[in-house]
Order: structure tokens, then C-alpha cells, then sequence
């Protein structure tokens, strides 16, 4: 220990000087950096855009959105709203989409039409169906006379990009738990706020 301390006196003022500032710039930085943390975890971050299921709202590369938790703990959920979520899929991943359904809504399976499913694969789906017809070929076809109530506590999402989107047709109703922040506004390019209308349609 002596000796330790005979070293350490030996330093000259001026290089003791700079470790201290050293050492508090390495706090300061430390500190910063987990309040830039807690923040984006907690209040909003600036986020890429990657995938094509929200096309053309949001384009696969280049958009910069602001994402924010914050909104989503302080606000309602409502039709319209640009959402983040835990994929049910793949809880490592997240997803983003709009919400078309909220509890209690009756919402249309698949309103495009696109889907296709044999009568085996969609039993197994958790959304229930009311009728339609099965093709030759044995695919179940997912016309408009398909719906499904959303449950409580329970969302339906989907991609804008019908085509190209993995969401609620896939894997039903996506638990309010699952949900992480709503995106604010585009910050790249063409900075503003994202259209999130969504007109309700009576079911005929």
C-alpha cells in the first residue's frame, strides 16, 4: 500500500489534474448516456423505418419516424393510430402497423380479399369465421362476410400495404400488452405528422 501511494505521489500536479478530469468527463458521459437510454425507452426516440407492410405511408428504407411510449401511456388508443408492438410471432422482434380494431369492435378478417387458407390452417387460426365457401382446389377463400369481434383487452392491427404485411389476418387479435409506442410524426423526409383518419364502416 505504501508503496502504491509513493508511486501515486510521484505523479505531477498538472497529470493528476488531467486524470481527474478524466475521470469526471467518464462519469458525465456514463450518466448521459443512460439518461439518453431511459428516455428512449421511456418518453420518445427517433426510430428507422424497415419492411414494406406500411407502404406508402411509410417507405421500406430511408424514413426516420418518432416513436414515443410516452404517448401511448398518456393517451387512448384509438382507430387510426400508427402502433408499435412485440411480434407475436417472435417476441425478439418488433412491428409496426396501424390499429383497425379495438375492443369490442367487429372487424373484417380480411377486407382485400388477398388471404388464402386451407380449412385445416384457418381452424387453427384464433379468429373465429361465419361463413364462406371452400374452392375446389380445397383453399378456404376469406371474403367480406368474414369478422371477428375483437376480445377485451385486444387489438386488430394491420399493414396499410395489404399485400405485403404479416399482422392480425395472420395471427388474430394482438393483446394491448404486446403494444410498445405510437409513432408521433415522420421526421425523414418530408417531416410532419402522419395520416392516421380511419373512417368506420358499417357492417351490412
Amino acid at each position: 500500500m505504501s508503496a502504491a501511494r509513493s508511486r501515486f505521489s510521484l505523479l505531477s500536479p498538472e497529470r493528476l489534474q488531467r486524470l481527474r478530469r478524466a475521470g469526471k468527463f467518464t462519469v458525465v458521459t456514463v450518466q448521459v448516456l443512460v439518461a439518453v437510454h431511459l428516455f428512449n425507452q421511456n418518453v420518445a426516440e427517433i426510430r428507422p423505418c424497415a419492411g414494406a407492410s406500411m407502404y406508402p405511408t411509410l417507405k421500406d428504407e430511408g424514413t426516420l419516424v418518432l416513436h414515443s411510449p410516452l404517448a401511448l401511456r398518456l393517451f387512448p388508443i384509438e382507430r387510426g393510430n400508427l402502433v408499435t408492438a412485440v411480434s407475436p410471432n417472435d417476441p425478439a422482434h418488433q412491428i409496426l402497423k396501424r390499429v383497425i380494431g379495438l375492443p369490442g369492435d367487429t372487424v373484417c378478417v380480411d377486407p382485400s380479399g388477398e388471404r388464402k387458407k386451407t380449412d385445416a390452417e384457418w381452424r387453427k387460426t384464433p379468429v373465429g369465421r361465419v361463413k364462406g365457401d371452400v374452392d375446389p382446389a380445397g383453399e378456404w377463400r376469406r371474403t367480406d362476410v368474414e369478422w371477428c369481434t375483437v376480445p377485451p383487452g385486444h387489438v386488430w392491427i394491420a399493414g396499410d400495404n395489404t399485400s405485403n404485411s404479416t399482422d392480425s389476418r395472420d395471427y388474430g387479435p394482438v393483446p394491448i400488452g404486446l403494444l410498445k409506442g405510437k409513432i408521433i410524426c415522420r421526421i425523414w423526409p418530408n417531416p410532419g405528422p402522419l395520416n392516421t383518419t380511419f373512417h368506420k364502416v358499417n357492417r351490412a
